[in-house]
């Protein structure tokens, strides 16, 4: 019995090591809830269309230690946290822990990271200005300020000084490298809040309880400018951003009490506010959607959008182009941070004082390769050559049958053109953002175009493609404009207001889309409308004579047996002899090295066909670019808008005449791979 009971304590034990073994406790203070999801970065800064942003929240940790304050290092996208303790916790992006770094001071009130993400510095409650090497989480300087107690710190851009600010109402600035103080700048009444460096490191802001901000020349260490932030006396400054334009701020302010005796004899009426001010302290925006104390904010690198935490237990974030809220992230307790990392594409957020929350932000209408139905797209076996031609191919797709006033009629296969035209370009490798019915507004029709200039470089092409109603409008001295109508145009078709500029408020002019082509950096550019009057691109300013034939290329030809055009490719294939094939390839690299804009109308300045379950312009589209249809190749945009004029104009007996023009002067050309 002994002996059993010793194998079965042995036995026990050994299970107990196994377990210890294969389990991986959290640090100390520190519990995590693991998600399966992954956060996910990119090279490219998050834009938005439309005044869109999806988020999904992806991971949360839980410390023991109070939090005041969070922020993403730029250089890496390692998350740090800070608060009523001497460790300032440092995470991956994904919020796994991967050191502390301990302080002299026993609690944090502030960090700033360097511009390049190389170095933290911290500033606390025992006055300790701390410089830290965030490559090796290595102390660099420690510097002793005046101050009791530090409650603001900031980094120059270069890196090269650091600046400090607390309870004795100055301004410390530091050698970031040597831990000399510089400059010490006095002015404000009580103690200093917040502190940034602008304008070249030339200027400082500074806010403080005393209800200033401040503009200071680092140079000459003197004040040049102070204005009053919160609207009166009563209110206080919580939190700030500065840039070299305007400073953002952060407000917790008691409205005026004048002419209202419910307001003056009652409880004080607390509004929260943010207000975007100029440098003389002119208010050029505001934001008053908080219901609570407002804790933080944060500013996309590209100034895109910003984020706001707030004690009513949101995140919000906010249109900073369009000056407009955009969504709320509800939380279960009060907010207290919030940081968004490089790229804009993540946001962590402080969940009371104990959690961290890791957020993915998406806009709603970015280029993708997945289809927007659900069922999956094919993928081209075509020859890959031209992805050596083309680095990234982008297109933006509108459709649009329905439209918001009424009054407009609606068309039969607008919607269902588009949703075919996306579905062929991604099997072509484009990436593709799609615009339906009431998601086509002109808003979103431009943003996706600033997203597409944003994201394409001289080796990128770019195809804009439209199916809906479009109008032509005579304005004064024979001027005539045409126009492609988004989804929540205002005016009445085919009854315009002929003042051209009133009509391009809630329309687009077909020139604004020739301007944009022009103004992108893609080396080949395409433009495709499925619309009435769409023709009039033809007669714009900017538009110039179609290209000639190239000899040797592809080209359409006629069937006299069927009476029917086919398109012949150009083929650039292993069994072609060496000297054919490269004689097809030097012909074609020829036109890519060059410059070309292709706009491709489905008519003149003229109604044109919604047809049956295709337009015949779009069915025509669709007959080059589907591989299923055509031998396998490549074709310029000139012979498919050659194929597409003979095809349509067959089709309607010649009652609707396509129209083309290369707007480059470069005599380059678009290239397909079918």
């Amino acid at each position: 019995m002994k002996k059993f009971l010793t194998l079965i304590t042995l036995f026990l034990f050994i299970i107990g090591i196994s377990a210890c073994q294969n389990s991986s406790p959290s640090p100390k203070g520190i519990s995590v809830n693991s998600s399966s999801t992954k956060a996910i970065d990119s090279k490219e800064p998050l834009t938005i269309i439309g005044g869109e942003l999806n988020y999904e929240l992806i991971n949360t940790i839980k410390s023991d230690n109070e939090l005041y304050g969070i922020k993403f290092n730029p250089k890496d996208n390692t998350i740090i946290a800070y608060g009523d303790s001497s460790s300032i916790d440092i995470y991956t992006m994904n919020l796994k822990p991967i050191t502390s770094i301990e302080s002299k001071n026993d609690e944090i009130n502030s960090i700033d990271i360097s511009s390049d993400g190389n170095y933290l510095v911290s500033g606390g409650d025992d006055g300790y200005i701390e410089i830290w090497n965030l490559n090796n989480y290595k102390l660099v300087n420690r510097m002793q300020s005046n101050s009791k107690e530090t409650f603001a710190v900031a980094f120059s851009s270069d890196g090269k000084k650091v600046a400090s600010g607390g309870a004795e109402k100055v301004i410390d600035i530091w050698n970031a490298t040597s831990g000399e103080q510089i400059a010490r700048l006095e002015g404000h009444q009580d103690e200093i809040s917040n502190i940034s460096f602008i304008d070249f490191d030339r200027k400082l802001v500074s806010t403080a309880k005393d209800k200033q901000t401040k503009i200071w020349d680092v140079t000459k260490k003197k004040n040049i400018y102070t204005y009053l932030t919160p609207s009166n006396e009563y209110g206080s400054i919580k939190k700030v951003k500065s840039f070299d334009d305007y400073t953002i701020s952060a407000l917790t302010e008691v409205e005026s009490a004048q002419g209202n005796s419910r307001k003056r004899n009652g409880p004080p009426v607390w509004k929260y506010t943010i207000k975007f001010k100029d440098n003389q302290g002119n208010t050029l925006q505001e934001f008053n959607q908080h219901r609570g104390t407002i804790t933080d904010i944060a500013v996309a690198k590209n100034r895109s959008y910003m984020a706001s935490s707030s004690e009513d237990k949101t995140v919000r974030l906010w249109d900073l182009e369009k000056k407009k809220h955009i969504t709320n992230i509800i939380l279960k307790d009060k907010a207290y941070g919030v940081s968004i990392n490089k790229s804009g594409h993540l946001l962590v957020a402080l969940e009371g004082h104990h959690k961290i929350k890791l957020f993915q932000i998406k806009s709603g209408f970015s280029p993708t390769n997945s289809s927007s139905v659900s069922s999956p797209v094919a993928q081209s076996t075509t020859n890959n050559t031209i992805s050596s031609w083309y680095k990234k191919q982008y297109a933006i797709v509108v459709g649009i049958n329905t439209y918001k006033k009424k009054s407009i009629p609606t068309l039969s296969n607008a919607l269902n053109d588009a949703r075919s035209v996306a579905k062929v370009l991604r099997e072509k490798g484009f990436s593709v953002i799609e615009l339906y019915n009431e998601n086509a507004t002109k808003d979103r029709i431009f943003d996706a175009l600033k997203k597409i200039k944003q994201l394409a470089t001289p080796q990128d092409s770019t195809l804009f493609y439209f199916a809906g109603h479009g109008d032509g409008v005579s304005g004064e001295n024979n001027v005539r404009e045409g126009y492609i109508l988004p989804f929540d145009f205002a005016s009445e078709l085919n009854n315009p207001n002929f003042d051209v500029m009133y009509y391009d408020k809630s329309a687009i002019s077909i020139s604004s889309l020739v301007m944009y082509a022009r103004d992108t950096k893609a080396k080949h550019i395409g433009i495709i409308l499925d619309s009435c009057f769409s023709g009039l691109a033809m007669d714009s300013k900017y538009a110039s004579k179609s290209l000639e034939n190239v000899e040797n290329l592809d080209s359409i030809e006629f069937d006299t047996k069927t009476r029917s055009i086919r398109i012949k490719p150009l083929k650039v294939a292993s069994t072609q002899s060496s000297n054919k094939r490269n004689k097809a390839e030097n012909l074609i690299k020829e036109l890519l090295s060059k410059k070309s804009i292709n706009i491709l109308t489905a008519g003149d300045d003229q109604p044109v066909s919604d047809g049956s379950q295709h337009s015949p312009f779009t069915t025509a589209l669709l007959n080059v670019l589907d591989s299923n249809t055509n031998k396998k190749g490549f074709i310029r945009f000139n012979t498919l808008a050659n194929y597409i004029k003979n095809y349509v104009e067959k089709q309607t007996k010649q009652r609707q005449k396509p129209q083309y023009k290369n707007e480059s002067l470069e005599n380059g050309d678009f290239i397909f791979k079918i």
